[in-house]
């Protein structure tokens, strides 16, 4: 993973705004922007190659761990356990600026060996290290913008089930809080 300062632009209600900080993997970039939720709130945008930059859903990450579990459940579970840890502790961003953001991502990857789940990379679309960015990141939004957060966890928990149910998973993640 290389971490570099933000150079994309894009428009956000017909505002420009420039990314805060890009993450390059091998064929994906993970972009952060200022959002609109909170002080302090992050806008997280993917792009994978030359396809067009997208927003991720929980229901991305989860649809991929599903996969994973199929297909080393033992080594995803034992990677969604450490990801619940890491959720179940992080707090709200007390800034999103550029030294923040590197710092949140660069202290997360020191409490995970990401080379013990490397083999969790050839299942699914994801490869680890950037599922395990981008779930870092998401978890860290959720909390900053609603301190008693919920969903990733509750995510993170139905994939635990022992005999997980897929359309709850799939409902959980899906959820929009709309009516």
């Amino acid at each position: 993973m290389n971490i570099k300062q933000g150079k994309r632009e894009i428009k956000v209600k017909g505002e420009k705004r420039k990314a805060i900080i890009e993450f390059d993997f091998d064929n994906y970039t993970l972009y952060v922007f200022n959002g609109n939720l909170s002080a302090f709130d992050i806008l997280i945008k993917y792009k994978k190659g030359d396809l067009r930059i997208r927003t991720p859903k929980h229901i991305h990450w989860a649809v991929d761990m599903l996969i994973k579990l199929q297909c080393q459940k033992r080594l995803a579970n034992k990677f969604l356990n450490k990801v619940k840890g890491i959720w179940n502790t992080c707090s709200p961003l007390q800034n999103n600026d550029f030294d923040t953001l590197k710092s949140l991502v660069e202290n997360g990857m020191e409490q995970i060996e990401l080379e013990q789940y490397e083999k969790l990379s050839s299942c699914g679309e994801y490869p680890v290290d950037f599922l395990f960015v981008l779930m870092l990141l998401l978890s860290t939004q959720e909390k900053t913008n609603r301190s008693d957060a919920y969903m990733f966890g509750s995510i993170i928990d139905e994939l635990l089930e022992t005999d997980y149910d897929i359309f709850k998973v799939v409902s959980t993640a899906g959820f929009t809080g709309r009516k």
